[in-house]
């Protein structure tokens, strides 16, 4: 290209013929609009230009082709007053070319956006580019995409910057600048330090160009919209980032969205490096809820590197996920306060990465873990129980739609269950289609856990009366337990007699979960239940029968305890209703046993007329006891009787007393009479001996 100066130019500019110095009819406007300072505004984009070499369709553009005089170019760029966004997309080859263009942009003074995405070495554009970056006072936004930016480049951009008067550089931007190293990066964020007005910086390297110097560099500086899709997922940043977390609040990372907690919606232009630094980073949060990871290895490997630098995470709940455990063992190994870690629906394909983690954590702090569809073998589940027989205090343990677990499998279950049977509270067994052999090999384990309170083995449909009939062990040893799952079960009648016969004597159960409508039970084994609630036969084995056990069905939900502790169970649903498909017989016992005194009141109403001949070889010792025992009942009624009133407690207890004294009329004589007062020592009254009435 021939030597020109300016002088050159402001000689020809307004005489020379557009068409001779572009390639195109459609550039020759562009130009003439330039020169004419009467360049168009969009709705977009006021004042914007577009330099491209391919089609283009957005406002303002110039495509660049052979026969476009960039000299010119640059020229009449650097004289417009209208130009208020430059987005530079295209440079050429020729040096001379370029040295022509960047020597004119320099003199525009209106200019407040430089957009520069260009796959060149920085060498060659920052020298052309100072200058405009030190003239012009109304620069407010440098965008480099692609420009390899190496530490001496860098450093000449740092130098720039500081040689600005004019702090008014409100965003900076630079993205895939390859040869940007932490010390290059620390010297340009060293040169803003003066930029007061400085809202955004984004800085996006490839993913394995990060390291933790480089996230704590830009953790306070960088612009969390420029890495995250949603104002959503950037506050969310903000709160990691800044520790205003709430402690109460659990994380959900998800590829969807939802109002019910604090989702992290990922979308394209999410940054999972920084979400799991700021993750990583954070004190505050308790409980991560991941449901999903992105499909590119890298970006997986970088949210992992961050995660596991987290120490405060106390619930780690992963859900449809694919994931290399050995990337996840750092934060299983170091992180002590870890206490819940549940897996549903993934892979566990490297079982011994898992087991090791297991194995080498110091803090044994771990009280739930679960499995759910993981297609664990035997061997997998071997490893894994071996690793957690070490964790002594395993309150809830879970292993839920695996159905490769065989007899082998269930020994290894078995193992830690015993490890933990001073601490384990629930066990979680549905969907493994278990056996009746299983299920007898994980009762002989379960049955000194002295503080398991609830155990789920629905949807196990192998398991028939045989296997239920093991339960027995359970119900009749030192273990409390208090709810039992078998729903989506055929238990049939003689699964009904089964549990009929094992409750016998039981004080613990009091939720039996099942499915009226697929259970199998007809009225014989509905009957079976109505006798193990009260047996009618006589009033000892009235006072003998269960009454401890509140719901049999599956309508049922969870509440809140008031005191803090484990949700509690409730009859029927939120809006009503109880005991669907079960007998009215089976369910007025069970309602009765919600009530104090549940054997009085069975007693009362299925026994009017108590036979008190048995009692006169006690005379009229006891009379005060029988007496309180009506007035107690009677206050204290049950609220379920409705057929039975005040009035018809009173004439039981009228009619009671008349046939004890009826029976004994000389002793009541001499007691009226006060002719008892001169015997010796009163016979002390043993309540315990009339315990059964």
């Amino acid at each position: 290209m021939e030597s020109r100066d300016n002088n050159y130019y402001d000689l020809r500019a307004q005489n020379v013929k557009l068409e001779d110095i572009t390639s195109s009819a459609h550039n020759a406007k562009i130009l003439r609009m330039l020169r004419d300072d009467d360049l168009a505004s969009t709705e977009e984009e006021e004042g914007a230009l577009y330099i491209v070499d391919y089609t283009f369709d957005h406002g303002n553009t110039i495509f660049v082709k052979e026969g476009d005089d960039w000299g010119w170019l640059g020229y009449f760029i650097g004289r417009n007053k209208q130009i208020r966004n430059l987005h530079l997309f295209y440079l050429p080859e020729d040096g001379d070319q370029v040295d022509a263009f960047m020597e004119d942009i320099k003199h525009n003074k209106s200019i407040e956006c430089l957009d520069f995405q260009h796959k060149i070495e920085g060498d060659s554009i920052i020298d052309r580019l100072a200058p405009f970056i030190i003239h012009n006072t109304n620069l407010k936004q440098l965008r480099l995409f692609e420009v390899d930016l190496g530490f001496n480049c860098a450093h000449r951009l740092a130098v720039a910057l500081i040689q600005r008067q004019h702090k008014s550089l409100t965003r900076l931007s630079l993205k895939y600048n390859n040869l940007l190293s932490n010390i290059a990066l620390e010297e340009i964020i060293g040169a803003l330090s003066g930029y007061t007005q400085l809202v955004s910086l984004y800085v996006e390297e490839n993913l394995s160009r990060r390291d933790q110097k480089y996230y704590d560099m830009l953790a306070h500086i960088i612009d969390l919209k420029c890495i995250t899709s949603s104002k959503k997922n950037a506050e969310i940043l903000r709160r990691l980032r800044d520790d205003t977390w709430d402690e109460k609040e659990d994380l959900f990372i998800a590829d969807y969205d939802s109002d019910c907690g604090e989702y992290f919606c990922s979308e394209e232009g999410d940054d999972w490096g920084w979400l799991g630094y700021f993750i990583g980073k954070n004190k505050q949060i308790r409980g991560l809820n991941l449901h999903c990871l992105p499909e590119e290895e890298d970006e997986v490997d970088a949210f992992m590197e961050g995660l596991c630098r987290d120490q405060s995470i106390e619930r780690l709940d992963i859900r449809r996920c694919e994931i290399d455990f050995s990337s996840l063992s750092p934060f299983i190994v170091n992180n002590g306060n870890l206490k819940d870690l549940r897996l549903f629906h993934v892979d566990i394909f490297c079982a011994h990465s898992l087991a090791m983690a297991l194995s080498q954590r110091q803090h044994k702090s771990l009280t739930k873990f679960c499995f759910s569809g993981n297609n664990l073998s035997n061997d997998a589940l071997e490893e894994i129980s071996a690793a957690l027989t070490g964790y002594p205090y395993l309150e809830e343990f879970g292993v839920l739609e695996n159905n490769l677990i065989g007899r082998d499998g269930c020994e290894s279950l078995g193992t830690i269950f015993r490890s933990s049977a001073l601490y384990l509270k629930e066990v979680l067994l549905c969907g493994n289609d278990f056996d009746d052999e299983d299920l007898q090999t994980l009762v002989a384990a379960l049955t000194n856990a002295t503080t398991l309170q609830l155990l789920a083995l629905s949807s196990n449909r192998s398991i028939t009366a045989a296997g239920l009939r093991a339960l027995s062990h359970l119900f009749s040893s030192a273990c409390p337990l208090e709810t039992l799952f078998l729903e989506d079960m055929n238990i049939g009648d003689e699964g009904a007699e089964a549990l009929v016969d094992g409750l016998r004597g039981n004080t613990t159960l009091k939720h039996l979960v099942l499915t009226p409508d697929s259970a199998g039970i007809t009225s014989t084994g509905w009957a079976a239940f109505s006798r193990l609630l009260c047996d009618t036969s006589s009033i000892n084995n009235t006072y003998r029968s269960n009454h401890t056990l509140e719901h049999i069905g599956d309508d049922y939900h969870y509440v809140s305890d008031p005191f803090g502790g484990p949700k509690l169970f409730r009859s029927g649903n939120y809006s009503g209703g109880y005991f669907p498909g079960i007998p009215p017989a089976v369910v007025q016992y069970l309602k009765i046993n919600k009530e104090n005194y549940a054997a009085k009141i069975k007693i009362g109403r299925c026994h009017p007329d108590i036979p008190v001949e048995v009692f006169f070889g006690y005379k009229l010792k006891f009379l005060p006891f029988l007496v309180s025992w009506f007035v107690g009942f009677g206050t204290r009624k049950c609220s379920n009787c409705q057929n039975a009133t005040t009035r018809e407690f009173q004439r039981r207890e009228l009619s009671t007393v008349y046939k004890f004294i009826r029976g004994m009329p000389m002793l009541a004589v001499d007691g009226q009479m006060g002719l008892k007062s001169r015997c010796g020592r009163k016979r002390k009254f043993n309540v315990g001996e009339y315990a059964e009435i």
